[in-house]
Order: C-alpha cells, then sequence, then structure tokens
C-alpha cells in the first residue's frame, strides 16, 4: 500500500528544489515565464500542505489556516496556462485582459471571508468533525455560498484551461513544423507537453472525487476509497517536478521568437503580428564577444548569467540559448575557458618564481582553489603543474 503521507512530503520537497532551481540557484535564468511556474509550483505546494495536515490531523494546531488553500486551487489551473502562453511567446508581462483570470480567486476568498473571521473554537469543531468524516468537508457551507460550488466549480475551471492549453501547444505547433525547429524548441515543447500531460492527471485526481462520493457516499470516509484521487494529483505534481530537475535545460525556453507584421486578411488597412522563429544571432553573438572583451567581466567570481544580459543589453533566455547551442556550454563553463586563457597569458616562468598558481587564478576570476583545479582538468585533462611542466620543459 502506498503510503500517501511520505509520498506528498517527496512532492513537496521536490517542489520545492524546483523553485530553488528556478528562482534561487545561482545562474537562475528568472525569466517572467519562471516567475509564473514558480507561483504555480508553490500554490500546488500550499494545497499539499494543508491537506497533509488534515490527513495528519495536525490542522487543529493552526485551525486559522483552514480552507486557505481553496481559493489558491483556483489559481492554478490560470497560472497553468498563463505559464505555456507566456513559454511560447515569450511574453515578459501580463496583459491586462489577464486580470480576468484572478476572478474565481478573488469570488472564493470572498465566499470564505465569513468562516476565516470566525471564532477559533467554532473552526475547532468544523475541522474535528472533517477530520471524523470527510463527507462534512462537502457538506457543511463555510461561506456564503454552498460548498458544492467549490467541489463542482473547481474541475470545470481546470478542465476548460486544460484545453486552452493543448490549444496553444497545437496552434504553435502548427505554425512551426518540428522538421523546422531547433534542438531546444524540441526540447521545450516536450516539456510543455509533459507539463500540460501532468495538469491533466492533476485535474482527474480532482474530478475523480465527485464520482467517488456521489456513487460511494458511504465508503467515502474510508481511506482506501479516498486516498486514489490523491495519489493521481500527487503523480502528476510529482512528475512536473522531477522532469525539471531531471531537464533543467528545458527552463531556457524558445529563443529569439519575434513578430512580423503582415498585412491583415481580415481588416482593410490593418496589419497582424504573426509569430515566427528567428535563428540569426549573429549581431548577439558579436555583442557578447565584445562585451566579455571590452569589461573582461569574467574576472568577477560571482558573475550571473542575469547580469550579463543586463549589461551586454540582451535579453537573458536569448543569452542563454547562445551559450548552450551556439558556444555549446554551460554558462559557467563558458566563463571559465576565458578565466583559463586569461589565467594562462599570465602565467611565464618569472610570474610563477613570484606569485603562487593559486593567486593568479584567483586573481583571474576563479571563486576558490578548488573551482579553478576542477575546472583546468576539465579543459586541459590534467593539473596545472603537469601543464606548466610539460609548457616551459619545450
Amino acid at each position: 500500500m502506498i503510503d500517501l503521507l511520505d509520498f506528498s512530503q517527496a512532492s513537496i520537497i521536490c517542489g520545492l528544489l524546483t523553485v530553488y532551481v528556478l528562482l534561487i540557484k545561482k545562474n537562475a535564468l528568472r525569466s517572467f515565464s519562471d516567475y509564473i511556474l514558480a507561483a504555480f509550483i508553490l500554490s500546488q505546494i500550499w494545497a499539499a500542505i494543508l491537506y497533509l495536515l488534515i490527513y495528519t490531523g495536525k490542522i487543529v494546531s493552526v485551525a486559522f489556516l483552514y480552507r486557505t488553500a481553496a481559493p489558491i486551487t483556483f489559481l492554478i489551473p490560470p497560472l497553468g496556462y498563463l505559464y505555456v502562453r507566456t513559454v511560447l511567446y515569450n511574453e515578459q508581462k501580463f496583459k491586462r485582459i489577464d486580470m480576468l483570470h484572478l476572478i474565481p480567486f478573488v469570488f472564493f476568498i470572498i465566499n470564505y471571508i465569513p468562516f476565516y473571521f470566525s471564532p477559533n473554537e467554532y473552526k475547532l469543531d468544523i475541522i474535528t468533525k472533517t477530520i471524523q468524516a470527510r463527507t462534512f468537508a462537502i457538506e457543511k457551507q463555510l461561506g456564503i455560498f454552498p460548498e458544492t460550488v467549490f467541489y463542482i466549480f473547481r474541475p470545470i475551471q481546470s478542465i476548460i484551461y486544460l484545453l486552452f492549453q493543448w490549444i496553444l501547444l497545437f496552434e504553435y505547433k502548427k505554425a512551426n513544423p518540428i522538421k523546422m525547429i531547433q534542438d531546444q524548441i524540441k526540447l521545450v515543447i516536450q516539456w510543455l507537453r509533459v507539463f500540460t500531460f501532468a495538469n491533466a492527471l492533476i485535474i482527474l485526481g480532482y474530478v475523480i472525487t465527485i464520482p467517488i462520493y456521489l456513487l460511494l457516499k458511504e465508503k467515502f470516509d474510508s481511506k482506501v476509497v479516498h486516498i486514489i484521487p490523491e495519489i493521481i494529483l500527487g503523480i502528476g505534481f510529482f512528475s512536473i517536478c522531477c522532469y525539471l530537475l531531471i531537464y533543467p535545460q528545458a527552463l531556457n525556453g524558445l529563443p529569439f521568437v519575434k513578430y512580423k507584421e503582415t498585412q491583415s486578411s481580415l481588416i482593410e488597412n490593418e496589419t497582424d503580428k504573426v509569430l515566427f522563429i528567428y535563428d540569426d544571432y549573429s549581431n548577439e553573438i558579436k555583442s557578447i564577444e565584445n562585451y566579455f572583451k571590452q569589461t573582461k567581466a569574467y574576472l568577477q567570481p560571482n558573475l550571473s548569467i542575469s547580469q550579463v544580459a543586463v549589461e551586454a543589453k540582451i535579453p537573458n533566455r536569448d543569452l542563454s540559448y547562445i551559450i548552450n547551442n551556439y558556444y555549446e556550454k554551460r554558462f559557467n563553463d563558458y566563463l571559465n575557458e576565458m578565466r583559463l586563457q586569461h589565467f594562462l597569458s599570465k602565467v611565464d616562468t618569472q610570474t610563477l618564481d613570484n606569485y603562487t598558481i593559486e593567486a593568479i587564478a584567483l586573481e583571474s576570476g576563479f571563486s576558490s582553489k578548488s573551482s579553478f583545479y576542477r575546472a583546468f582538468n576539465r579543459f586541459y585533462a590534467c593539473t596545472p603543474s603537469a601543464y606548466f611542466e610539460n609548457r616551459f620543459s619545450q
């Protein structure tokens, strides 16, 4: 029998690691779509934490948190849709009309205001009865509207947004045939498919609760029956997090998505913006090389890709794509190669008489002795001492 407690805890930890990769890890891209994905995952995590508190009975210690996840679950479907849209079209901000996606979230916050401000004793009584009988959570009206509104509207909203996600992917594939798409774009499209499939599983976890309640009402409180939708939901969430931890390069997104204006076929004297993939980034390559040549920014030990993007005036995602695909290196390896070239240009027999190898390495931008030796061995397959012994003996 699967231990739901262990499985949910593993999903939560995996989700937090994914958020770390997205927003906190050194050299994380922190693109607009990454922030949306982090919000999506954190919303899922909060819902999972609240469920665990109820499942274990520990919610009685933090009764004020009960039902706080309910409105937040209405952010998850639109966040999933907006994430797919911003990745496919390299959007950097929300549109005004996107505020409409918040209506269900705001609606259910208002719905539960009377409960949120109710006495703690009342909340504890509700929680106790919910723990004793799961059907009580569905039958007891806590807000302005009956709880059935929540349990019915939630899967309907999820299915609608899931359809929107598939439409986005279908239209993008139609406009950009696979044979014309580069490797990174294939990787991102594959990730978005996995993300959307996982969303479908998450939705199934919510949807299946309704027929279980209607058809097996007398057995609804059984952990064996109740655990089924929770496992399905957990697998979907776990899949999203695991995929990103295994293939973090998918977060680099779609590079150089541009728009060109064409004469509108619908309105006279108007133009339409048509998506296309711009794969000539020679100007950006020159900008990157000139930036490092003029500033020698690689001499900074903690230089981040975001800092280079700002100073070189190249979008973060485009910069990452060029380094990964044109130079075929990770950002840190790209910096370390320049640092090593600088290091070697500074070393001769006279220099080594006055300075240690480690001192020159630190001056060349390496943050520590160990990082220098790892990079040197990675690029030259030997130690610095062996390299110079061979070099100066010739």
